[in-house]
């Protein structure tokens, strides 16, 4: 799975939106990438990782879209290992936005279907866990 459930979408819509948030996504990916027997962009080859095809939408969604919405991508990288729990994540990423609400008109925003693309060729699996920043005791971000 690589996007929330509708009960998912609607615990999410039942928290407070209008607080700095953080999504911790850990990311599994295909060993080869899944794009659509119809996709065709000289630009982008098919015949690449998962972990690859995913990087193509991150770098363009860093670039060009989360800053489009006040937010940043604070961290992505490689995971060596699960050292408590269980997991078998290749990489993480963070993301920072404003407001949920702020976060969620990404996917709506002209352009952002055409490097979903990307997302969903490369990514076999993922959990996202929200942090509600205005929850937080100790915030060391503000």
């Amino acid at each position: 799975m690589i996007d929330p459930t509708s009960n998912q979408m609607q615990v999410f819509a039942t928290k407070p939106q209008d607080r700095p948030v953080m999504f911790v996504n850990c990311h599994r990916y295909y060993a080869n990438a899944r794009y659509p027997d119809d996709f065709d962009d000289p630009a982008y080859p098919v015949d690449v990782t998962g972990r690859e095809a995913y990087h193509r939408y991150l770098k363009e969604a860093a670039s060009r879209f989360v800053p489009r919405v006040g937010g940043r991508v604070l961290l992505a990288g490689p995971v060596e290992m699960v050292f408590i729990g269980e997991g078998g994540w290749d990489d993480v990423v963070i993301g920072w936005y404003p407001s949920k609400q702020d976060a969620m008109r990404v996917p709506g925003l002209p352009g952002y279907e055409e490097i979903a693309v990307h997302r969903t060729a490369g990514l076999e699996s993922a959990q996202t866990m929200v942090l509600n920043l205005g929850d937080f005791p100790i915030n060391l971000l503000t």
